[in-house]
């Protein structure tokens, strides 16, 4: 009789462990199975994503330019997709696009179809027929990604006010000729836009009672209608620091480009003053202001925008000068008042001109060099300005 073999619990759980082990894999298996297809999917979506802003901007930007022209906006914004791979089909089918023109409402956060001097540009797109690696073992041979963008050329009207530093130091280096070169581009460039904006430009430093337009034969116009309590010290207001009103908020950019920004008006030294970067803040946003347009002709909300220019160090007044020329940057902005910089040639105060454009909610463009040099640059940073605050934006 053969002997009875009696197993040991041990070994019936050794058992058990391989069963449980073998069933865990095949869900652990199946996880990570699930968890590529899903990484896969959010993959496509990322890239169909970047295709179709990539085609709204495009397409926006087209529509900046021409209003009109919607067919040739849809064929910018779909030659942009294009370029951009979408999962392993490489491209969006054409069949799955769909772009229309219209406005954008910022306000309601809409999008308003239409055929007629559209500002905004929707494009939505499908990638089809995605495979998935492992989702067929499950009866999911592909999946389908959709993805939408809409990029808005912003036709907001603006009211800006150039402030630009006729200091003594801007005859060193080529900067005054750099300026005098450059500054027409930038009113060029807004004109670009088609919109109803208007420019001022205002100049400094004066100090007021030593210098007189009329006695030199120069047209621009002292001012001061500053409030007496913007200044340094209210009792000294008629004596102190003022700007120089070298063109009130105008449309005619011809003019401004031929007779203002020329080497006529921009003369470095021109009014035998400091550089009070602080009241050239404080005049030029309380002009801007006092004469800004509420709305255009089509009933747009006008927005208020200043571009300050310096070349050195803000040396007026003499207590606290750069204390006086932030607080007057947190004046411009309590205005409404949008503050950008441009810190000229390799002696300016980089950190003041960075914290005044902090302050009214701009930015500082930094030009740096000499000669025809910087003439280049100081174009580049204007039109940097241009395209800052008429970008094409995505709004969703």
């Amino acid at each position: 009789m053969m002997p009875r073999i009696a197993f040991s619990p041990i070994c019936q759980r050794r058992g058990g462990t391989i069963v449980l082990f073998a069933a865990m894999m095949v869900v652990i298996i199946g996880m990570v199975a699930f968890a590529v297809d899903i990484g896969r999917m959010q993959l496509v979506r990322s890239q169909l994503q970047t295709a179709v802003d990539a085609g709204a901007i495009a397409g926006g930007l087209h529509l900046k330019n021409n209003p009109n022209d919607i067919k040739g906006a849809k064929a910018v914004a779909e030659s942009f997709i294009a370029k951009n791979q979408v999962g392993l089909l490489v491209d969006v089918p054409p069949g799955t696009l769909a772009l229309e023109t219209g406005n954008w409402d910022a306000s309601t956060g809409t999008f308003t179809k239409s055929a007629k001097s559209a500002s905004s540009i929707r494009v939505y797109a499908v990638q089809v027929n995605e495979p998935f690696f492992f989702a067929g073992i499950f009866g999911q041979s592909s999946f389908a990604i959709p993805r939408q963008s809409i990029a808005s050329a912003p036709g907001i009207p603006l009211d800006i006010m150039i402030v630009l530093d006729l200091s003594g130091s801007m005859s060193s280096d080529g900067r005054i000729e750099a300026l005098q070169q450059a500054s027409p581009s930038f009113v060029d460039t807004i004109a670009q836009a088609g919109k109803e904006d208007r420019i001022g430009v205002m100049c400094y430093g004066v100090q007021n009672g030593k210098y007189s337009p009329q006695k030199e034969g120069h047209t621009g116009t002292l001012y001061t209608a500053s409030p007496a309590d913007l200044f340094p010290d209210p009792s000294q207001a008629s004596s102190d620091w003022i700007g120089v009103l070298e063109s009130p908020m105008t449309d005619d950019f011809k003019e401004l480009t031929s007779n203002v920004l020329t080497s006529t008006t921009l003369i470095a030294g021109k009014y035998g003053g400091g550089t009070p970067i602080g009241a050239a803040i404080r005049d030029g946003a309380h002009y801007l202001a006092a004469n800004h347009r509420e709305h255009d002709s089509q009933g747009n909300d006008v927005k208020m925008l200043m571009v300050l220019m310096s070349d050195g160090y803000a040396n007026e007044p003499s207590s606290a000068p750069d204390d006086y020329a932030i607080s007057m940057a947190q004046y411009a902005a309590k205005l409404g008042i949008e503050v950008h910089t441009i810190s000229l040639g390799d002696s300016v105060d980089v950190s003041l001109m960075n914290a005044i454009a902090h302050a009214a909610g701009g930015q500082q463009f930094r030009v740096e060099g000499s000669g025809s040099d910087l003439t280049t640059k100081l174009k580049e940073a204007y039109r940097n300005i241009a395209g800052t605050i008429n970008r094409t934006l995505l709004v969703q």
